[in-house]
């Protein structure tokens, strides 16, 4: 219902404001923030791995208004827990539990780590693997050589088109009920 309505005031914006050809839609619209929503595990050897890379792309996208959270969705990580795991790396941005996976199931996540890229009306930009860096469980290169995240990141804030919506993320099993 409410990306209905985005849609449609989207629609309505861009048709009210006539000759719109030679605009960007960033001129058009309000700049709103970019939200990354990391889904992350304490106990996952992936996401600890990564965590000294997410921390630098925070360090970096923070500085240009972008917005970030982390959701650990598992049944048996407390708030407690979340803030020792964000304590233990240094780590500023907020970290939450997802009770009853509600994030996970909204966005269809399925790994941690895996992140999703939201533009400022909630539409998903980019989801998948932070970069290349692991190709299989257990398996990494010495260095990525596909910066995902980043990459939509740039593209965004340079009013640019994403190339690479969705990857494949490496990382521990999300326990999701089957229905």
């Amino acid at each position: 219902m409410w990306r209905k309505m985005n849609v449609l005031f989207l629609a309505c914006m861009l048709i009210s404001f006539g000759k719109t050809e030679s605009r960007s839609i960033r001129e058009i619209l309000p700049a709103g923030p970019l939200k990354v929503i990391l889904f992350l595990d304490p106990e996952c050897p992936v996401t600890n791995a990564y965590m000294k890379e997410i921390k630098s792309i925070y360090a970096d996208y923070s500085a240009k208004g972008v917005a970030f959270e982390a959701y650990f969705p598992m049944e048996t990580v407390t708030e407690k827990d979340i803030k020792v795991f964000l304590k233990k790396y240094n780590a500023t941005f907020p970290g939450f539990t997802d009770p009853g996976l509600r994030k996970a199931t909204r966005y269809k996540a399925t790994v941690m780590p895996e992140v999703v890229l939201l533009n400022a009306n909630g539409l998903v930009i980019y989801q998948g693997a932070i970069d290349n860096w692991f190709y299989a469980l257990g398996k990494s290169r010495p260095k990525a050589t596909e910066l995902y995240l980043r990459n939509a990141l740039e593209a965004t804030l340079n009013d640019n088109p994403v190339m690479q919506s969705k990857t494949q993320a490496i990382g521990c099993l999300i326990n999701m009920k089957l229905d």
